[in-house]
């Protein structure tokens, strides 16, 4: 059975382009192709030769025109830059060279050479990123000291022996965000990647150090020249490359990892018929009446998982508004404040409805990352622009929870108190967790807005638009307020390097204040005017690069929108 119409492609769809990939290509991975688009080629091997681009959640593919072979060529773990260059390139004819795009990417193509000294009762253990130095040195030192657990074993490749020695540990490695093994094996600089280096930690003295190789690097080119004006292929690479970073970053998470990854030997064969099977009873079970609190938290954490494993879910999630709305008005239904009376003044069933909150919440975001490419999504915002605005509402507000309340009872006053104290400890905890977890909702409706504004979607969605009603609702400025707070706070702890939770987290907390300084005068101006303190003594470029370890791959990104932000902090009023 076909999986359903993409309706994220572009309106001429190659009907046989798209028949090919799906015989070509295993079923997860058919589901995870975002863009595919013809395009003339320019590389080391491609002489301006008139291919199709196809563009998956991790490679970038050839295929000729008509397609008969599918090469792979880019891993977007190994991309450095993609640009958008303004050129009239002299091989094309001169209507071409008018509406010609010009699409250069910057990937690393280099070559891990060993050499390494053995240490007899060492560990080996492999990072995933481009560039090592003396400070990625320390930080991952640092992580390890840290957090030893952090460090998981390097699965084995099918048909490849293992690497370890009878005088060495065992080879264990963080993922570096590859979930579709099968494609990547066979792929130029899989086996020893180009992102990875070895650090070995020495469990009998306690120190950790760097195992000496010699990594010859060497950049090339992609250079894809589409011809047409309206092509959205640029924006499709930068978002793709975009995610890829989010995504591998968040796997050097291991409990992400464990949650994503399925235990070896457990998985099953993946058919997108039971995946839509699957996804239609839980829909079906969610809207049915009655349900309490506990079974619509199971059913939603039961959605989410599958979402993350099973990108067809996200699709089908937006094909239709009715999910989408029915998750908006269950969370209008326990926030700011519950309506159910009860809750005003039990704490506990009070914070049952902030985790299932959380969970809501949660699985919005992943609903909305990764899938610019269906228009079915902005279709069901542009619908039902109402459920958007009271979504906004909600992320922007503070959860209210039940006051304490003094207990007379002698008796009762010293137990009945514990117990009060460590349900307001629990709650101020949810608090603070429904705070991420809106922070990032927010950032991926932004990045919606920000894409209509550069042409990836429909032009109705503008991010001056989003700001503009931001602006208006009196509880945004606390919802600033709270992020400056916490960035100060993740820039201000001592010795702790960022996990990759909170290093992607600080990256979308740039991104909201980078979107409140540049599209908001009345938000640039209480940043500037009410935290210039913070912007002069906490938040600056040296507590960044002690806090953020350059093994992440989401360390460079967060830099350069950093010093975005610090620029935009700095400009005078006008």
């Amino acid at each position: 059975m076909a999986s359903p119409a993409r309706s994220g492609f572009p309106a001429r769809a190659n009907s046989r382009l798209d028949a090919f990939l799906r015989r070509r290509l295993a079923p997860e991975v058919y589901d995870a192709v975002r863009a595919y688009e013809p395009c003339v080629v320019v590389s080391r091997s491609e002489k301006r030769a008139c291919k199709y681009v196809v563009l998956s959640d991790q490679l970038l593919y050839l295929t000729e025109n008509p397609p008969r072979s599918l090469r792979r060529v880019v891993a977007l773990r190994d991309v450095l830059a993609i640009d958008l260059i303004d050129d009239y390139p002299e091989f094309l004819n001169s209507p071409d060279r008018e509406i010609n795009q010009h699409i250069r990417i910057i990937y690393s193509s280099a070559l891990l050479k060993k050499e390494r000294e053995k240490s007899k009762g060492a560990k080996k253990f492999l990072f995933p990123f481009q560039h090592a130095d003396a400070n990625s040195k320390k930080d991952l030192k640092k992580l390890f000291l840290q957090n030893p657990d952090a460090f998981r074993r390097l699965p084995t490749l099918p048909g490849k022996s293992s690497q370890s020695t009878p005088d060495a540990g065992p080879a264990v490695s963080l993922p570096s965000g590859t979930t579709h093994t099968k494609e990547l094996q066979g792929f130029p600089g899989y086996r020893h990647s180009p992102s990875e280096i070895s650090f070995t930690y020495d469990g009998n003295r306690n120190e950790s150090h760097l195992e000496n190789l010699n990594l010859e690097k060497k950049e090339s080119e992609l250079h894809l020249y589409v011809i047409s004006t309206t092509s959205s292929l640029f924006l499709h690479l930068k978002s793709s490359w975009n995610n890829y970073i989010i995504k591998a970053t968040l796997l050097q998470d291991p409990q992400y990892a464990r949650e994503l990854n399925p235990v070896p030997g457990s998985q099953k064969p993946y058919r997108s018929e039971e995946k839509m099977k699957h996804f239609s009873q839980l829909k079906s079970e969610l809207f049915l009446k009655d349900n309490s609190l506990r079974k619509i938290l199971c059913l939603i954490t039961e959605l989410k998982v599958a979402a993350q494993k099973n990108f067809i879910l996200k699709r089908l999630f937006w094909k239709t508004s009715d999910l989408f709305c029915f998750l908006v008005n269950k969370l209008h239904e326990y926030l700011p404040e519950s309506r159910d009376k009860n809750a005003l003044q039990n704490k506990g069933q009070r914070a049952d409805e902030l985790a299932a909150c959380i969970e809501i919440i949660q699985t919005l975001g992943l609903m909305f990352r990764e899938t610019e490419i269906e228009s079915s999504r902005l279709s069901t915002l542009a619908a039902k622009k109402g459920a958007l605005f009271n979504l906004l509402v909600i992320l922007i507000t503070k959860p209210q929870i039940p006051k304490s309340h003094p207990v007379f009872d002698t008796q009762l006053t010293a137990d009945s108190a514990l117990v009060d104290r460590s349900m307001d400890a629990e709650l101020q905890k949810l608090i603070l967790e429904y705070t991420d977890k809106a922070t990032a909702l927010l950032y991926e409706i932004l990045l919606v807005f920000q894409q209509g504004n550069l042409g990836l979607g429909s032009t109705k969605f503008a991010i001056s638009w989003i700001m503009s009603f931001l602006q208006s609702c009196p509880p945004i400025v606390s919802f600033v307020a709270s992020i400056v707070k916490q960035v100060v706070k993740g820039l201000s702890v001592s010795f702790r390097l960022l996990s990759p939770c909170q290093a992607v987290l600080l990256y979308q907390q740039f991104y909201i204040l980078k979107s409140c300084l540049q599209y908001s005068k009345t938000l640039a101006e209480y940043i500037r005017n009410d935290h210039r303190e913070e912007f002069r003594y906490f938040i600056h470029m040296p507590a960044l690069e002690k806090r953020l370890p350059l093994c992440y791959p989401i360390t460079q990104p967060t830099t350069r929108l950093f010093q975005e932000v610090l620029q935009l902090v700095e400009q005078k009023q006008r």
